[in-house]
């Protein structure tokens, strides 16, 4: 025995399957033989970015998403077709990442500099600097405070 809520679920079940069938653009212009020279007809069963549509959204036969298959294929070997189509999409930029929000955060000019170091440790890198004296023969390089 059947619960009611199992007979609802069915017949939602059978509503759903008889939906209604898609167009044929085959049958609908009588085409008798899928040819890769004519390109007008290939572009329909092709997507935006030139991939073959399936056979469920095409709404083709086997027979026929095989022919149209092979003939889109046929005619990106000959270059009547492209393989594939550069969609440009411009993106959102991401938030903080555009050059004016940079000069408003102060005077961290380089990426990853920080202005505050929260440990009291010292920078990694050493810092190199030549001092010259009034002597111009003369020039000491110090490296962290510590002669060379």
């Amino acid at each position: 025995m059947t619960s009611k809520s199992n007979k609802i679920r069915m017949a939602k079940a059978a509503i759903r399957k008889t939906g209604k069938k898609k167009p044929n653009a085959i049958d609908t212009e009588r085409v008798k033989f899928v040819d890769y020279k004519d390109i007008n007809l290939l572009q329909r069963f092709m997507s935006d970015r030139s991939k073959i549509r399936g056979q469920r959204i095409a709404g083709t036969t086997v027979q026929q998403q095989r022919d149209i298959a092979s003939a889109v294929k046929n005619a990106r070997e000959m270059a009547l077709l492209p393989y594939a189509k550069r969609v440009s999409s411009t993106r959102a930029p991401r938030p903080g990442s555009d050059r004016e929000d940079r000069e408003d955060r102060g005077d961290r000019g380089n990426r990853g500099e920080r202005s505050e170091r929260s440990d009291n440790r010292a920078p990694r890198e050493s810092t190199v600097a030549a001092v010259a004296t009034e002597n111009t023969d003369v020039v000491e390089i110090v490296t962290n405070g510590e002669e060379a």
